[in-house]
């Protein structure tokens, strides 16, 4: 019985932690937008006139200099979170969850550049991480998790 007890709070604690595979969370909308370049979602919001990378960006790489920037290499560590599309035939892997107050606005909007265009994007208010990932045929891909 003390077994089940302790197992029982233990999945509790994961549950409310959001620690280990028993938390999921819900997709509220998917957005999929068209890029045919490299991504960069700013982190925080930037103006249209901030196409350069910030430490905090989230990059997901088509090209192979922005492949190294997300992987590293043998002599350097990553410089920035992201993913890299290695196959153009299939989507990337999606990144680990973002905190989408860290890189909305005051109108819950985002800021991405498709290579140096400026755009933006709106998850629904009741958002609270989002996912990014890029795919073939151009794809740029959101999810809005509650």
């Amino acid at each position: 019985m003390k077994r089940l007890a302790f197992g029982l709070t233990l999945a509790t604690f994961a549950l409310i932690t959001g620690r280990g595979a028993a938390v999921q969370a819900k997709t509220l909308e998917t957005l999929d937008d068209a890029c045919s370049g490299d991504v960069v979602v700013k982190v925080p919001w930037a103006e249209d006139n901030a196409p350069s990378l910030d430490s905090g960006d989230i990059v997901l790489a088509r090209s192979k200099a922005f492949c190294d920037l997300v992987e590293g290499s043998t002599s350097e560590p990553p410089k920035f979170k992201g993913r890299c599309q290695h196959n153009p035939t299939k989507k990337s892997n999606l990144t680990d969850p973002i905190a989408y107050s860290s890189i909305r606005n005051g109108d819950w909007r985002f800021r991405w550049f498709c290579g140096k265009t400026a755009e933006r994007s709106r998850c629904p208010k009741e958002t609270r991480h989002v996912r990014f990932r890029i795919g073939p045929d151009r794809l740029f891909q959101t999810l809005c998790l509650d």
